[in-house]
């Protein structure tokens, strides 16, 4: 005859040992991001031209707000299955700006909305550099719509 036990049997373990875990990289920011960000909010003049206000704030640097612009549209772009593609961005400083993407023959349509009219007028001083930055991204010509630059 075969003795069984009477003391209850020690669950399966479900977490592994904080040890023999593989190390993560969730909370770690990516150096170029990082460089990114740490340039928004840099007190330096370099690359700077006229600095408009939003609520009291200085306007962080075109030339960066371009880089998060472009880096936050592109790849979205690039990844989507349905169009016209419907995006919401965020810039520091500059706030929302929704973004409706439709291809046309051998070219980008991109219509951004500011949800600032500050951020609007900042758009529409920078809409060629922007053009360039998402043609050069995307390999296509891009056409870019500032519907409320007249409403401003």
């Amino acid at each position: 005859m075969t003795q069984v036990s009477n003391t209850p049997t020690e669950p399966p373990r479900l977490r592994e040992s904080r040890e023999e875990r593989e190390p993560s990289t969730a909370g770690v920011v990516m150096w170029e991001q990082g460089r990114l960000f740490a340039r928004l909010f840099t007190d330096n003049d370099e690359d700077t031209g006229a600095r408009g206000s939003l609520s009291g704030a200085r306007a962080p640097s075109g030339v960066a707000m371009l880089e998060a612009l472009a880096e936050q549209l592109a790849p979205r772009i690039q990844a989507a299955a349905q169009w016209p593609l419907q995006a919401v961005l965020y810039l520091p400083r500059l706030g929302r700006i929704n973004a409706s993407v439709r291809r046309e023959r051998g070219a980008w349509a991109i219509e951004l909305d500011a949800e600032h009219d500050a951020t609007a007028r900042w758009l529409s001083g920078v809409r060629q550099q922007c053009e360039d930055r998402l043609a050069g991204a995307l390999g296509q010509p891009v056409s870019l719509l500032l519907p409320n630059v007249g409403c401003a």
